[in-house]
């Protein structure tokens, strides 16, 4: 039943955002339709879990820092979409081992390897969590690019805006080896980002914000 009724609420926003953003998803042949997987997310807003969602075929589980859950009400809802909570800047070690949990019991895991939400657009530094984490695992890494969710909900806003475009691109899967050279991952992954970017920014008639 929790997995109808999200699958169910997944549609409806589907529909919104189709209605309200023009939403667009490219790459969704690549997500793995069995089996565990990391979605390595680019981090623009509070509706990029959200867009995830409803985007990918399996129910996603997702780090949300701690203060989030302030609210009850608030909390309980996040916590109805998969979310569970990490201390930000910290070696929390108790979300690493439930990620790990759902991982290895056949769940789809959503983090932002860059640990916060943009302040001007462009891409951070990627943290190398998502591939100590995918390594431990043993499951692949789904890069994805959100382009648009910035505009619609920056940071200093209280609310959202409306009908302007919202995309999101899916990248192929690669995994991670044992041994492999963490920092090169990283510099591989933003690389992906940033032509991920280049390649939505396009399709929205805007300007790259970096070079690939």
């Amino acid at each position: 039943m929790r997995r109808f009724l999200y699958r169910l609420s997944q549609l409806w926003a589907w529909f919104l955002f189709l209605f309200f953003y023009g939403v667009r998803a490219y790459g969704r042949r690549n997500i793995p339709r069995n089996g565990p997987f990391i979605v390595a997310c680019t981090h623009q807003s509070y509706l990029d879990p959200v867009v995830v969602g409803f985007t990918c075929p399996a129910p996603v589980r997702y780090f949300a820092r701690r203060s989030l859950f302030g609210n009850p009400l608030f909390a309980a809802l996040i916590r109805a979409y998969g979310a569970f909570a990490v201390e930000r800047e910290t070696a929390d070690l108790g979300a690493l081992r439930r990620a790990l949990r759902f991982l290895r019991g056949g769940e789809a895991v959503l983090l932002f390897p860059e640990g916060t939400r943009t302040r001007d657009g462009r891409i951070g530094e990627v943290k190398p969590g998502v591939f100590l984490l995918a390594e431990r695992a043993g499951v692949p890494v789904v890069p994805a690019v959100i382009e648009g969710a910035r505009e619609i909900w920056p940071r200093k806003r209280k609310m959202p805006r409306f009908f302007l475009p919202l995309r999101i691109l899916y990248g192929k899967p690669f995994r991670v080896e044992r041994g492999s050279d963490v920092r090169a991952l990283c510099r591989k992954l933003r690389r992906e980002y940033v032509r991920g970017q280049v390649r939505l920014l396009g399709t929205m008639g805007r300007r790259p914000l970096e070079e690939v």
